[in-house]
């Protein structure tokens, strides 16, 4: 696999069901609750608006890419680290309103890398490599630097 198949690839992942569409505890379990959330454990996930917003280089639906190696449910069981901050409260509104719902998708990690931080940063410097920048909610950097991922 190499950096310029991450739209294709992206599209093998397993959306969960249900949309965020208002930042509300209520919306959020709509996604976070659901069975699927609560079964697959080691992945990649990430957060897309319905809608693609503009990047520095062209535009992307991704607002974050992320890993854990519990289940999304697990992961995101404090509600409060979603919605609780004003920074967190700010840009998960703004995408909402002007670019749609947010749906997760997820993928088992060994399809990027060996370990759960590698297939992360390969995604992040694959989003990197198309956009110049990563995606608008990730705090974290990588320091992967290679465009392809070869089992």
């Amino acid at each position: 696999m190499k950096y310029s198949q991450l739209y294709d690839e992206i599209e093998s992942f397993t959306q969960l069901p249900g949309v965020i569409d208002a930042l509300s505890v209520e919306a959020f379990e709509r996604v976070q609750k659901s069975k699927q959330a609560n079964e697959q454990k080691n992945i990649v996930y990430l957060w897309r608006t319905q809608e693609k917003f503009p990047r520095f280089n062209g535009e992307s639906d991704i607002l974050y890419i992320g890993q854990t190696k519990q289940t999304f449910a697990q992961r995101y069981s404090n509600h409060s680290k979603w919605i609780g901050t004003e920074a967190n409260s700010l840009k998960y509104q703004h995408a909402i309103k002007n670019y749609g719902g947010i749906t997760i998708s997820v993928c088992d990690f060994r399809k990027f890398g060996e370990t759960l931080k590698d297939a992360e940063g390969l995604l992040l410097w694959w989003y990197f490599k198309h956009h110049y920048e990563y995606p608008p909610i990730n705090y974290t950097k990588t320091a992967i630097r290679h465009n392809e991922y070869v089992r």
